[in-house]
C-alpha cells in the first residue's frame, strides 16, 4: 500500500498564499482529482506531493507499506505527465523514449516500443523516421504516456493529462488511468476537464483566493 499525506501543508510562492492548512490522503488503487481555476495551485499540489517541491509550512508525506520514503527513494516509484516534460526536437520518438527510461534504468525492446506506441495509438510508420519536433502536441502528449506507461511506476502524477488530445486520446488516457488503479496504483491528476473528474474516486478542490 502505497500513501500520500499531506498534513496542514500551505504553499506560497513571493508572499503569495496559494492554499494554506491543506491535508488530504491518497492512496494506491484510487484516483484522485484536484481541481479548482486557474492558479489555485492544482500543479502545486502534484508538485509536492511528488516531493519535487518543498512545502511552506506542514509536510507531505509518502510511505510505502507504513514505511517512509525518503526523496531519493520516491524517484523509484514516481512517474510523471506534465507540461514541463520536454523532448528534444532532433530526436526521434524512440530516441527521446530511450533517453528518459535509460535515466530510470530501463531498456526497450523493438516489440515494447510497439506495443506502446499501440497503446498510445501512435502510428509507428508515421513516428519512427520522424524527429519529435514535427509532432503534433497531440502526438506529443501521447508519447508523454508511452514514456509514463513504460516507466513500470507505482506512483502517477498526471497534469491535465488530456491537454491538447483529441476525442480517441482522451478516451485512451481514461482508459489508461482505469487500469492503472485496478493494478493498485496510486493515480493523481490535476484536472478541470469533467471527463477526467468523472474518473475520480476523489475530489481534492482547491479554492484559490
Amino acid at each position: 500500500m502505497i500513501t500520500i499525506e499531506f498534513s496542514e501543508v500551505s504553499q506560497s510562492f513571493h508572499g503569495r498564499q496559494i492554499f494554506g492548512s491543506l491535508s488530504a490522503k491518497l492512496h494506491s488503487g484510487r484516483i484522485t482529482a484536484v481541481t479548482g481555476c486557474n492558479g489555485s495551485g492544482k500543479s502545486t499540489f502534484l508538485k509536492l506531493a511528488g516531493h519535487l517541491l518543498l512545502p511552506t509550512k506542514g509536510k507531505v508525506t509518502v510511505s510505502v507499506d507504513d514505511g517512509v520514503l525518503k526523496q531519493a527513494e520516491l524517484r523509484e516509484h514516481l512517474a510523471m505527465v506534465t507540461p514541463e516534460l520536454r523532448f528534444y526536437d532532433r530526436l526521434t520518438a524512440r530516441e527521446n523514449m530511450d533517453f528518459f527510461l535509460g535515466l530510470r534504468g530501463i531498456s526497450l525492446t523493438d516489440a515494447a516500443y510497439r506495443q506502446l506506441l499501440e497503446r498510445v495509438e501512435l502510428s509507428a510508420k508515421a513516428v519512427t523516421a520522424a524527429y519529435t519536433g514535427e509532432f503534433s502536441t497531440g502526438m506529443r502528449q501521447r508519447l508523454k504516456m508511452a514514456v509514463l506507461l513504460a516507466a513500470q511506476a507505482d506512483i502517477w502524477l498526471l497534469d491535465e493529462p488530456g491537454a491538447n488530445l483529441d476525442e480517441a486520446g482522451r478516451a485512451m488516457v481514461a482508459r489508461e488511468v482505469r487500469a492503472a488503479a485496478q493494478q493498485n496504483i496510486l493515480v493523481a491528476l490535476a484536472t478541470n476537464d469533467p471527463g477526467e473528474e468523472a474518473l475520480a474516486d476523489e475530489i481534492i478542490a482547491l479554492a484559490g483566493d
